[in-house]
């Protein structure tokens, strides 16, 4: 577990997910929401101003999709974690995040798997040179 938390965006266009999310992500000791986005454009402005440690990032999302950004935000900000959610990971879904290189969970009541996945993506990206 890091010494300070990791530094955490939520991204979603369903402001009550996305508020619930902030608030079940915060309460893990290790993980620290600071922003939230509506869409991959509000994202791309939210991280070029304060870069997070770490996005989590909804796939489907109005304006901007989730693939959209993770694809501008792998090239202007490599630094920053990122790893995407859906409710439904069909085929593209899982091969266009696997092309991406960021991992995919499924959106659900219990975000522990989100939590980890978070943490090892923030792992992952302060142990690159």
């Amino acid at each position: 577990m890091p010494d300070t938390p990791v530094r955490v965006l939520v991204v979603d266009d369903d402001i009550d997910f996305r508020l619930l999310l902030s608030v079940q992500l915060d309460m893990e000791e290790s993980l620290q929401v600071v922003g939230s986005a509506g869409d991959g454009v509000e994202a791309i402005e939210m991280v070029t101003a304060d870069p997070p440690d770490v996005i989590a990032m909804d796939l489907l999302m109005p304006r901007m999709n989730g693939f959209e950004a993770i694809e501008s935000l792998r090239e202007s900000h490599p630094q920053v974690g990122i790893v995407a959610y859906t409710a439904v990971a069909g085929t593209y879904a899982r091969q266009q995040t696997e092309l991406l290189g960021v991992e995919l969970v499924l959106k659900s009541g219990d975000q522990t798997e989100l939590a980890a996945a978070l943490l090892r993506a923030a792992e992952r990206t302060a142990a690159r040179p």
